[in-house]
């Protein structure tokens, strides 16, 4: 894996394990009731005993990083050009970071939530940390359309045509 992909798995695994850590530390201290779904569209928020269901959004988190991993490594070692398969990988591995974060900052809202500190999420946070993931899109075609110009400028300058 090139360095960036590794780099950006590092901060991967490093947001799930503060992500574990916060939901391991909370859960005892949290009171009996608590959130278990957020008002995103204003909708009320769904409470309940506190249960084991609280380890819900944290386990979903941890698969969707391992299978989205998983399928990166997948794709990326069927594709025929190892610069697109590093970029690939590279914009996976980005995209992730942005939904650990929202995953985090659900977890989070929901113990603010379960504290009675906070009323809900943070929309605007919410929704700009989409923004982001749907700016990465053109990020990720733009990366390629550049590195192909940068092959097709390599392969002109090492056979230069008399």
């Amino acid at each position: 894996m090139k360095r960036a992909a590794v780099i950006l798995v590092v901060f991967n695994c490093i947001l799930i394990f503060v992500a574990w850590l916060m939901v391991l530390y909370t859960y005892p201290r949290l009171p009996q009731q608590i959130p278990i779904w957020l008002d995103f569209f204003g909708l009320q928020h769904v409470f309940m005993k506190k249960s084991p269901l609280f380890f819900l959004y944290i386990l979903i988190q941890t698969l969707f990083f391992v299978f989205f991993f998983l399928l990166a490594k997948i794709i990326a070692s069927r594709m025929k050009e190892s610069w697109r398969a590093g970029i690939f990988k590279e914009y996976v591995f980005l995209t992730l970071i942005f939904i650990n974060l929202i995953f985090i900052h659900v977890q989070r809202s929901l113990i603010l939530v379960a504290r009675q500190i906070e009323e809900g999420v943070d929309k605007f946070y919410f929704y700009s940390l989409f923004g982001i993931i749907l700016i990465l899109i053109p990020y990720y075609r733009l990366r390629v359309k550049l590195a192909k110009k940068r092959q097709e400028l390599d392969r002109i300058l090492k056979n230069p045509k008399p």
